[in-house]
């Protein structure tokens, strides 16, 4: 069943299946390294943007990472910040986190006020229009301080044989669909969303438009050769991760 993006995250299934406590991947973990390492230059990560948080998978990993001051993590769903907040409680991090119900579009009243911005959670990709990826991106360069990181993930274009030979097809038509070429249904649970799949080049080139320097993205298949191991990309959904700065 297709549904909004805003009821698809209000759905207690799809909460669920968002609400788990396990420790970030290696890739996250990568991104997170590399962003303390790109700003220890200039101070300590303290004040720190999650943009999707969902139920705050992420949030107890940053704590553990950063000893951060001020954390401030939106998403576009009550019912998640609900379980978010739950969630932080259990986990002793409510004192510094700050829980906001908004779509990230809106969070554009602040400036210079943070070192470090995720937008973790695959969250882009469910933004099918791409003046609005383009408008949270310029928020989270907006809301940075100057040479602050922002890291996060999307779909990708390229993985499963079946999505790359998707992806391809839609390629050729390009002239027509311009850039709704990466435009396809997502979800899971028997709910499905609206959403948009990079690639790699457009990818960079958004992130650059958006203001961003030093900007650095990688497949998961091309992490995993940097990391000197193995990526299936029959079972993998080979997202592109990204690293940049202010």
């Amino acid at each position: 069943m297709k549904v909004g993006n805003k009821d698809f995250w209000e759905n207690e299934n799809i909460i669920k299946t968002q609400d788990i406590s396990k420790n970030i991947s290696n890739f996250e973990a990568f991104m997170f390294e590399k962003a303390k390492e790109r700003y220890k230059a200039f101070g300590k990560i303290k004040n720190i943007k999650v943009f999707g948080c969902g139920t705050g998978r992420e949030i107890k990993s940053i704590v553990e990472i950063y000893h951060p001051s001020r954390i401030v993590a939106s998403d576009i769903s009550e019912n998640m910040i609900s379980k978010c907040k739950k969630n932080l409680e259990i986990w002793k991090m409510n004192s510094i986190t700050e829980t906001i119900v908004g779509n990230a579009l809106d969070f554009n009243k602040v400036s210079c006020q943070f070192e470090l911005v995720t937008v973790l959670n695959s969250m882009l990709t469910y933004v099918p229009e791409r003046n609005n990826r383009l408008g949270i991106l310029k928020n989270a360069h907006q809301i940075l301080k100057d040479d602050g990181v922002m890291i996060g993930t999307v779909h990708n274009q390229v993985g499963t044989l079946t999505k790359t030979l998707y992806f391809k097809i839609r390629n050729f038509f390009s002239v027509f669909l311009g850039e709704n070429v990466g435009n396809r249904d997502t979800g899971f649970n028997g709910l499905y969303i609206p959403g948009y799949y990079y690639a790699k080049k457009g990818l960079l080139e958004d992130i650059e438009e958006s203001g961003f320097k030093n900007i650095e993205v990688y497949s998961l298949e091309e992490f995993s050769i940097l990391n000197g191991t193995s990526y299936n990309r029959k079972k993998g959904y080979n997202n592109l991760i990204f690293i940049a700065s202010k």
